[in-house]
């Protein structure tokens, strides 16, 4: 039997196998699935939207990921048809979207709010729009069967919304969208009402489910890490715009801006002057008296000329904390510690070095004890390697 998606059950590879080999937007040949061409939605003056030119492929799972108020949401509704574009086009398929209502169209929408009919029976929610298109009663029951099982949901189907818990009604406001068998689900903030643990638990149980079904999905989400975790790629948006598409790891290891290396993840940028650049190696000039050394062609290909003003941008767990002085050389800084936060996991500690900006310097806490325990007001030496950093112009 076919699942929501139109993917067949039961002969589907391991999540791990389909994830590792999936990457059509390094293909040439590859035709998007959903692309957005010069788009924008203007509010009077205001531009939510501007220009935005993005080719996502089918049974990718794509974020939109940005601060709120940066147009992801708006670009997301535009594809649903809950908005109309100021300017240029929508193709899904191949199929220009203008002038389609948002029921005609192909794509199912997962609201933050849930929306659940409070009236109704979790099963009612589900087979709403199922009978709204005026199916038969008994697929309507053997869909609404499928998809309770599918979410995790099997004998809830008489219960209200008010007897379920968070993370139940997320599943069912999800049974919904998917059980109309949409090409593309759309997801606009999913796991907000959630808690801390049932959100990550429920990020991984999105993947299978997306992988499972073979469907595309597109998360609106704030939230870094929630995309990190589940997007083959990841559109930052800032101010209506795009400013870096790629995988987590490009995200994460080579950020295109400064912008979007303090939005995705912790970071330290230390302001220099270019001193020189030999090939992939840049030299920096730091304030009071520090030099780095950075390999690694600068993520824009413009920049790190001599005398250029550039950012040495290291993430706090590329560097270490050393609690005796190390041999002088690039890339090594001296400070104090001013705080330091125990999570667990991590140790992340604050330290001032000597032009009175502030370091953040995060540890794996591999042992359980640790010979020579650093604290408050040590005096430390943070180092870290040559492609450790990236070099960043704006």
């Amino acid at each position: 039997m076919a699942e929501p998606g139109g993917a067949p059950r039961g002969a589907h590879q391991p999540v791990g196998s389909v994830r590792r080999s999936f990457a059509p937007w390094t293909d040439p040949a590859a035709q998007a699935f959903i692309r957005f061409e010069d788009v924008s939605r203007r509010f009077g003056s205001v531009a939510a939207v501007d220009g935005v030119d993005l080719a996502i492929y089918e049974r990718e799972f794509f974020c939109l990921l940005g601060p709120s108020g940066c147009g992801k949401t708006t670009l997301m509704r535009m594809l649903a048809g809950f908005e109309t574009p100021s300017a240029g086009r929508i193709l899904l398929g191949g199929q220009d979207l203008a002038g389609l209502p948002p029921y005609r169209r192909p794509v199912n929408m997962m609201f933050q709010s849930y929306a659940l009919f409070p009236h109704m029976s979790v099963a009612g929610n589900i087979a709403f729009g199922l009978k709204q298109e005026g199916l038969p009663r008994s697929e309507i029951e053997d869909r609404v069967a499928a998809i309770l099982k599918l979410v995790q949901l099997e004998g809830f189907g008489a219960r209200r919304p008010d007897q379920l818990s968070g993370g139940q009604k997320q599943r069912v406001a999800l049974a919904r969208a998917l059980v109309k068998r949409p090409k593309v689900l759309l997801l606009d903030e999913p796991l907000g009402a959630l808690d801390k643990k049932l959100r990550e638990e429920t990020q991984f149980e999105l993947m299978d489910l997306q992988v499972e079904l073979g469907m595309t999905f597109l998360v609106v989400t704030h939230d870094q890490d929630e995309a990190m975790t589940m997007a083959d790629r990841i559109a930052v948006m800032e101010r209506g715009r795009l400013a870096q598409v790629g995988t987590p790891a490009e995200i994460y290891e080579s950020p295109a801006t400064r912008s979007v290396a303090a939005f995705v993840g912790d970071i330290t940028l230390f302001e220099g002057t270019v001193e020189r650049r030999d090939g992939e190696v840049v030299s920096v000039a730091g304030a009071a008296g520090q030099a780095f050394r950075v390999v690694g062609a600068p993520r824009d290909g413009a920049v790190a000329a001599a005398g250029d003003a550039v950012a040495v941008a290291v993430r706090p767990e590329k560097m270490e904390l050393l609690a005796d002085r190390p041999e002088a050389g690039p890339n090594v800084l001296e400070g104090e510690i001013w705080d330091i936060g125990y999570l667990g996991d991590w140790t992340t500690y604050r330290v001032k070095i000597a032009d009175g900006s502030i370091v953040k310097v995060a540890r794996a806490n591999a042992a359980r004890h640790v010979a020579r325990p650093l604290t408050w007001e040590d005096r430390v030496w943070i180092r870290f390697a040559p492609d450790a950093a990236v070099v960043l112009a704006r």
